[in-house]
Formats: C-alpha cells, structure tokens, sequence
C-alpha cells in the first residue's frame, strides 16, 4: 500500500540554539562519546565558550560535584552526594598513571592537591630537597599537563618550607588559570611569589619586601593548606601568635588581610573550606582543653556561625556541603601510630558524625571538583600552543 504524500512523515532540523542547550545540560562522559556524532558536535563540544557555559550549568548540579581522594596508593572519585546519602560508597578507581611524575613510588615526597573550575593541580614537593613539581589534571577528560618547575628550582636560595602552601585558582580578569608557589629568600626579609600562567604557560616572580611587615611575618607561619574561592587563594596562618588568614588576589596580585570572627577565641588550630560559593573556616575553641569544641563559620557579608560541633581530636577541614545545606563533608585527622585521615559526614542539624567507608585505606588528600569539558591538549607540558583551554 502506498502512503500518499499528504501522509509521509516530514523531516525537520532542530535549531542550533536548541542543540546547544540540551547538549549543555549532559554528563561529561556523555558528551565525550557525542564528539563522534558530526563535525559539527565535534566543534560544538570542543569550543573554549561552550566548555564554560557547560561547566557553569554543571557547578549549580550538586549530582555533578565530586571528591578525588588520594590514597595510600590509589585515587578514587565519588559523587558528593552519594557520600551525604549512604555511608556504604566505594569510590570509583580513577586512572593517574602520568609519565614523569610519580605519585607513590618517590620517599620523602609530599602530595598535595588544590582544584578550580573542574581542574585538580597536584604538588609533589621532595622533603629532602626543597623542589616541587606540577601537573594540572582534568579527572574528567583524562587529560592532563605537566608544569616546567618553578624558576627557584634552578636558583635555590629560599627557605621554602617556611611557606609551602602552594595554591591553584582562576583569574576573572585574564581568563587564565595560575599556580601560585611562594617562599622566603634566605635573609627572610622578602617573601617571593612565584607564579605560572596557564594561558601564557610561564613562570613569573613578584616581590613581597620588608615593607609590608604583616605578610612577611605571619607568611612564616602558615598552617594547613590553601582554599581557591572567588578569585582568591586563602592561607591561615598566624600574627604575632594570634589567627589570621590572608588571601591573594588573582587579578591584582596583592596579599589581603580578611577579618577574623570577632566572638571567636580559638585554641590551637582552625581549617578553611568552602561552603558553596562561600568560604568557610572550621575553628577549635574554648577556654580551655577542657571544654573544647568546633565551631563552622561562613563568610557572606560577614562571618556567621553555622553550628557548633563536639570535639574530637583534632579540627576537621570542610571539604563539600549537600544540596540542601544540611550536612557537610569533612576531613578529619586521627593521631594514633601514625597520622591517619578519614572523610566523616556532620549533619549540621543533629550535630551527629558519621564515618564514610573508604576504608581500609589511609587517606592522603582530598578535594572537590565539578565535571568539565576544560580540555588540556598536550600531555608533554612543552608545547605551549596547545594548552589554550578549548
């Protein structure tokens, strides 16, 4: 029988626009595979505009923020989320095999981990030897570039371990993605900052003198880690034995002081997160050992208290919070025969710990990171052509 052609079923062409819209709303993973499908997709998906209006819909999905944690001698990822809803997850194997940059076969060698935007940079930083080293890794597109070492690595005459507190964050102003390495020159009357550009894939040197007197000295005894928020690389440290953080601006490339909570009186240590958008600091306070506790603080306008946690140990750092802001991920520091580190689970509103099973593993690091299409083109870390995030 033949269908008249009143009755033929009509061929259309879905509009560009629309394309790109439901495009941006699908996994990485997916979007990968659609690479295939046309020129046309293959274009779409791999432009530098298209990778930023994705990544900017998937950082408002809390289902496609994850934890990277690094092991004893594996990493592992995990959807956020999913650790909020069962204490039973399993991170899923994720593959750091990357040529001339050992993970775990190196003593004396420290590994740190710092992300933004969907990127994860990792510092191997030798004990023995005061050096470090950098690759910036895309954990969902597998792809990766290794850093040429930082121009102090040539001209040793700093005190680097005064200020190790390495940082990774996103400058608004240039586009541009920086690695921020600082460190003491032997007289400790000037801090160096020594800074690499992704974009322009170059090492710089700036100078904090004598001068600024508070950023050199409380430079000197910084504690923990750093947080990228906003623009900005956070560090605690202290002045004159008093808490403190202070924060690099990326754009200007100027050190700030940020106010500490007024009504806080810590005792001994504090760690900084993120909660959200916002940053946070997780404090340890009291009058006395006695009487301690935790307290999680976030900065909007200005500080205000989340809750008020018991004590148990140490300080965890905040690491995420759920989609509904009632429970947050932390990572805690457990002394025993040796330094063990555990992600437990809070819920702000019951102010109940719950460990999460990554066990039997010691945990090394961990960190955040959102699913991106932020692609890193060469692996070699030598042509700097090709790095331009696409």
């Amino acid at each position: 029988m033949r269908i008249s052609k009143g009755r033929r079923r009509q061929s259309f062409t879905v509009p560009n626009e629309l394309v790109e819209e439901i495009l941006s709303r699908l996994p990485v993973k997916s979007l990968m595979r659609f690479k295939c499908v046309s020129k046309a997709w293959h274009t779409l998906i791999s432009s530098h505009q298209f990778a930023k209006s994705h990544f900017q819909r998937a950082s408002q999905n809390p289902n496609r923020m994850n934890v990277l944690v690094l092991t004893d001698n594996c990493a592992l990822s995990s959807g956020c989320e999913a650790l909020f809803q069962s204490p039973a997850i399993h991170g899923q194997p994720v593959d750091v095999d990357f040529p001339g940059f050992p993970l775990w076969d190196e003593e004396h060698v420290k590994t740190k981990l710092a992300s933004c935007n969907g990127l994860v940079c990792i510092e191997l930083f030798d004990l023995d030897e005061w050096t470090a080293q950098y690759l910036v890794w895309n954990p969902s597109t597998k792809s990766y570039k290794n850093i040429p070492n930082p121009p102090s690595t040539s001209t040793p005459d700093s005190y680097s371990s005064w200020f190790r507190g390495f940082g990774f964050g996103y400058d608004y102003s240039t586009d541009d993605y920086k690695i921020l390495s600082p460190y003491h020159t032997d007289d400790y009357k000037m801090l160096k900052i020594e800074i690499f550009s992704l974009k322009t894939f170059t090492w710089k040197t700036i100078l904090v003198d004598e001068e600024n007197d508070f950023f050199i000295r409380s430079s000197m005894q910084l504690i923990g880690r750093t947080i990228y928020c906003n623009g900005a690389i956070y560090w605690n440290t202290k002045f004159y034995r008093e808490p403190s953080i202070v924060y690099f601006d990326l754009a200007d490339e100027i050190f700030h002081k940020l106010p500490w909570p007024e009504s806080v009186s810590y005792y001994g240590t504090w760690e900084l997160g993120t909660f959200g958008e916002h940053l946070c600091l997780s404090v340890c306070t009291g009058e006395s050992r006695n009487d301690l506790c935790i307290q999680l603080w976030v900065m909007k306008e200005s500080w205000t208290r989340l809750t008020t946690m018991p004590y148990r140990g140490t300080c965890p750092r905040p690491i995420c919070v759920s989609k509904n802001g009632e429970k947050f991920l932390l990572r805690e520091k457990q002394v025993d025969s040796n330094y063990i580190f555990k992600l437990i689970v809070i819920s702000l509103k019951k102010k109940a710990y719950r460990k999460t099973r990554y066990d039997p593993k010691t945990i090394m690091e961990a960190t955040t990171y959102v699913e991106s299409l932020y692609s890193l083109d060469c692996n070699d870390g030598l042509n700097q052509d090709s790095l331009r995030l696409r």
